[in-house]
């Protein structure tokens, strides 16, 4: 992990002033103790990769100065990640440990047997916030959607290659083509249920992760970490 890299939700020009605020300042000024005179880097989670100095910093923002930004260019995401609404604390598992292992992108849907019907906005900002860490921690300089479906069906009608976590007899995931944009979907603890599957079977491929059953917040990490080899 860089030791002083921030996030920093803006564009990010050499010469131009920004501030840090809200959480990311509270890591800033009270976690990292940073102060004026000291440099850091900014990302921005859209590819860019700034030098920055601190010009102030007062009790609610820090004022940077950017030396010097570098440019990723970002693709279209290519493996997403289709996780069903389970308790907010395997889902931030998973949000953070996809997020390290290359998911370009993560969908959440209501299933039929979701232990979860609904996040509130302060979930949804958490699960940012998580990701974010995460981006900084694992050196990424792209930031994966986080993005709230209805049901398993609005998931299908995307455009995409759709692959579904199948516990009967089906092909090991690692055997098949990963052509992009991928989708994996995965299902609840209670797993897919007979409408779902059969709406999966007519729109998605069956793979398997694994020789065992894997739990709900398990198999995501399985197929990234496959998906991404």
């Amino acid at each position: 992990m860089p030791k002083e890299r921030f996030f920093i939700d803006t564009s990010l020009i050499e010469n131009e002033t920004v501030s840090l605020e809200g959480t990311e300042f509270h890591h800033f000024a009270h976690v990292m103790k940073m102060k004026k005179g000291d440099e850091v880097d900014l990302i921005n989670g859209k590819g860019a990769l700034s030098k920055a100095v601190v010009l102030s910093v007062d009790r609610q923002r820090a004022s940077l100065k950017i030396l010097s930004t570098s440019l990723t260019l970002l693709f279209p995401p290519r493996f997403i990640l289709a996780i069903p609404l389970m308790r907010p604390s395997k889902l931030e598992w998973v949000l953070e440990k996809g997020t390290e292992l290359g998911a370009d992108a993560f969908w959440l849907y209501e299933a039929e047997g979701s232990e979860k019907t609904s996040l509130s906005e302060n979930q949804k900002e958490r699960f940012k916030t998580i990701a974010i860490s995460a981006v900084k921690q694992c050196g990424r300089l792209d930031l994966p959607p986080i993005d709230i479906y209805k049901n398993l069906d609005e998931i299908l009608s995307q455009k995409a290659h759709f692959f579904f976590g199948d516990t009967r007899e089906a092909p090991l995931l690692k055997e098949v083509d990963k052509e992009g944009p991928l989708v994996f979907i995965t299902g609840p603890e209670k797993g897919f249920s007979q409408k779902e599957l059969a709406l999966l079977s007519k729109k998605a491929k069956g793979v398997r992760l694994h020789q065992n059953i894997l739990r709900a917040e398990t198999a995501p990490i399985a197929a990234i970490t496959l998906l991404t080899r």
